[in-house]
């Protein structure tokens, strides 16, 4: 649920389009859904499914008092620092691999070229991160942004998996607890705090969570399952290798 993150990093950059009347979108866009008493309006179906994920997380964190701290937020930025400084650290190895590699290759074999590419496509993905951690002002806010994002998805996931338990499946933004949510959701539906007006984007919006194929889960009865959600995967010793 990596998008499902960075698209919350951004709601409050879309959330002035919810007015008065409570609906989400532009006027002309089709109303497919509404949550909470809220109308939404769009013919994304990404979009519609992290508005109503959105809005049902709120009570939901204050109901469990999920709440990211500072330090929080510090030790996240830590980690993802050491982590950037390891992949700094085998790009360097890797290119003064190259570099070897080429100052033994005869100008005329047809192999420098493969290398020399590679030495350069290196080096411009070195160029662009630097370029984005310019530690400015605007950079370290964002930084903040992101971090307690991916922070309180964790609790809320941890929270989840404690009330429902069930399987869990790995994702970029660390372990998720498939069932709880399919569980919750449904939940959620049958209160009718949701519902989904459009059927198309119905069965968009539940084939993440009914359909196994498209998932890898962790292996049932193991201790990776079991400590999945016992500490944050940044704070292990190699969090880079737990993602």
């Amino acid at each position: 649920m990596l998008f499902a993150i960075l698209f919350m990093c951004t709601m409050t950059l879309v959330m002035p389009v919810l007015h008065a009347q409570e609906s989400y979108g532009q006027p002309e866009a089709p109303l497919v859904a509404e949550v909470l008493g809220t109308e939404i309006r769009t013919a994304d179906p990404e979009e519609m499914k992290y508005v109503i994920l959105s809005r049902l997380l709120e009570p939901y964190a204050a109901e469990h008092s999920i709440e990211v701290s500072q330090a929080d937020i510090d030790a996240y930025i830590d980690a993802m620092a050491r982590v950037a400084e390891q992949d700094r650290q085998r790009r360097a190895a890797q290119r003064e691999e190259l570099v070897r590699q080429l100052d033994k290759t005869p100008p005329d074999d047809t192999g420098r070229e493969a290398l020399s590419s590679q030495i350069e496509t290196l080096d411009q993905l070195q160029s662009s991160l630097d370029e984005m951690d310019s530690g400015s002002a605007e950079d370290h806010a964002a930084r903040e942004q992101v971090a307690t994002a991916f922070i309180r998805q964790w609790k809320i996931n941890r929270a989840l998996y404690r009330q429902y338990g069930g399987r869990i499946i790995y994702q970029q933004g660390g372990p998720e607890p498939l069932d709880a949510w399919r569980q919750f959701l449904e939940g959620q539906e049958k209160q009718g705090s949701f519902r989904i007006l459009d059927k198309s984007l119905a069965s968009e919006f539940w084939r993440y969570y009914t359909t196994d194929s498209i998932h890898s889960f962790y292996p049932a009865g193991r201790q990776e399952e079991a400590q999945a959600f016992e500490k944050p995967w940044w704070l292990l010793e190699s969090p880079a290798q737990s993602r």
